[in-house]
């Protein structure tokens, strides 16, 4: 069984959705929080708020991961405040919509930098701590888009995918040691993301979304159970499911299809 209370739990991209309800959640179950993202308006209001209404400590550390040196820099600045991080949720991260000819270049490079290499950096960094102690774990925020090719959003898939497959063999390597790893795959979910990736809403994804709190509630029960893989949501456990079966070609013709009718590719 896992015991968040008394425990120090880092949560990247804490200012708003799935990373803000993380830290939600975890407070409530008596978590101390080590807060950070690039608003440090919002993460100070949001550790005011945890801290009163649950009486946990907290701390927030303000840092830019898609930055070069983003993510040791911020690193060094949690070793300074002197806690000892016991849990890890890398959920920091954004995405962008259009054909990938037309993209803007460095904001994909600045996506695989804090999708995938700061979320690297993060958990070597944090891991050997777990290992040597035999105790605690690390949640990677993934996506649906890791588990098949996504037209139209391909940089952000293939870092997902990134996501997924470094989780997975992460779980294996440490499970002798007690330590979990565990890569939760949500579907659409309503926050700041899909605007920063410029998505229009879409009834597709109010179809088969959830929310950030059914979301985070279901991946801590995941985490709980030792699971390696959550997939929240009948409908996207179908959609990845199926990627496993039908032929490559069909699931990605089938999904840049689905990207131009909600308005998302030409």
């Amino acid at each position: 069984m896992t015991s968040f209370s008394g425990a120090w739990v880092l949560v990247s991209g804490a200012s708003s959705g799935i990373g803000e309800e993380f830290a939600r959640q975890m407070a409530r179950e008596g978590a101390h929080l080590v807060l950070t993202a690039r608003s440090t308006d919002r993460l100070e209001q949001l550790a005011r708020k945890l801290s009163a209404a649950h009486h946990v400590e907290t701390q927030v550390v303000s840092a830019d991961l898609a930055e070069p040196g983003g993510a040791e820099q911020l690193c060094r600045e949690i070793d300074r405040l002197g806690v000892r991080i016991d849990h890890v949720v890398n959920n920091a991260g954004f995405g962008d919509v259009g054909p990938f000819v037309e993209a803007d270049v460095e904001k994909h490079a600045r996506m695989v930098r804090l999708n995938c290499e700061a979320l690297m950096r993060l958990s070597r960094h944090f891991l050997p701590g777990m290992v040597g102690r035999r105790q605690g774990g690390i949640i990677h925020v993934a996506s649906v888009a890791g588990h098949m090719p996504v037209p139209f959003m391909a940089t952000y898939g293939a870092t997902k995918a990134f996501v997924l497959s470094f989780s997975l063999a992460l779980a294996e390597e440490v499970r002798k040691h007690k330590v979990r790893v565990c890569a939760l795959c949500p579907g659409p979910v309503p926050s700041g993301f899909q605007a920063a990736a410029g998505m229009a809403p879409s009834r597709v994804a109010g179809a088969v979304g959830l929310s950030a709190e059914a979301t985070v509630t279901r991946a801590l029960e995941a985490y709980e159970a030792g699971e390696v893989l959550c997939v929240p949501g009948v409908l996207n456990t179908v959609q990845t499911l199926s990627s496993k079966f039908l032929p490559r070609a069909l699931m990605v013709r089938s999904a840049a299809e689905a990207m131009r009718r909600m308005g998302r590719g030409k």
